[in-house]
């Protein structure tokens, strides 16, 4: 897999303060320059999101949870996917749900999509609830990935999906706002299975693409990324 960074059509001059900042409001959007980081993620980003939400094989009537969703502009394409969709967004940054909420209120007065922030862990459903459930470029700022990781075991259906996207661990290495912090946690396809391998989810497809975007601190990069598909198989007592 192609692992290169392409040089700069204009050369960053943000200092260890503004990227370490940078890295912060890639984590948790706030305030006016979390709303500012939102709308370059809509940009960056919507290629990941797209192929990501193809990848869940939506049909009618699935509910669909998203962590991490961002401003979610992406919202009404995924709602042509399949009749009669259910969306929940959930976000650990209070800019981003109301960013959200405003973008997408038609979404939610049609009572199609509902967001709620959380604490990053921890969903409030009972388990089963949601057929597909989708997570773009937020693995790098799980504390707790297995625990994680067996949460959303625990609310998805027995037979549902679970899409799992993010930046390869060598491109990510080679951005200015990721290195010396220790606010991402970075994985390669290798390590993304050995995570796997703690958890009762069933790996079903790694799918490794390449494009070419501007990054967060101004250089056009070829971004590797992974397009993990998990699934939680039925089993004997759960067909009974």
């Amino acid at each position: 897999m192609k692992e290169k960074v392409i040089k700069s059509e204009k050369k960053s001059v943000l200092n260890s303060e503004e990227l370490i900042k940078i890295a912060h409001q890639l984590r948790c959007p706030t305030g006016n320059e979390g709303i500012a980081i939102g709308a370059l993620l809509k940009e960056t980003n919507n290629k990941m999101i797209e192929e990501s939400i193809s990848a869940l094989q939506l049909k009618e009537r699935n509910r669909i949870l998203e962590l991490g969703h961002g401003s979610c502009n992406h919202l009404e394409s995924l709602l042509k996917r399949a009749e009669d969709l259910k969306y929940f967004g959930m976000e650990i940054s209070e800019v981003m749900k109301e960013e959200a909420e405003k973008i997408n209120e038609a979404s939610i007065n049609n009572r199609q999509a509902l967001f709620q922030t959380y604490n990053g862990c921890n969903i409030p459903y009972v388990c089963s609830f949601f057929d597909k459930i989708l997570t773009v470029n937020t693995i790098y700022f799980i504390e707790s990935p297995v625990k994680f990781l067996n949460e959303m075991y625990r609310v998805l259906k027995p037979g549902g999906v679970f899409v799992l996207t993010f930046a390869d661990g060598g491109f990510m290495k080679q951005l200015p706002f990721v290195v010396n912090n220790d606010v991402f946690k970075l994985y390669d396809k290798l390590k993304i299975k050995e995570l796997i391998a703690q958890t009762d989810f069933t790996l079903l497809k790694i799918k490794e693409e390449t494009e070419r975007v501007k990054s967060k601190s101004g250089e056009w990069v070829d971004r590797d990324y992974l397009i993990v598909t998990l699934s939680k198989v039925f089993k004997n007592s759960q067909l009974n």
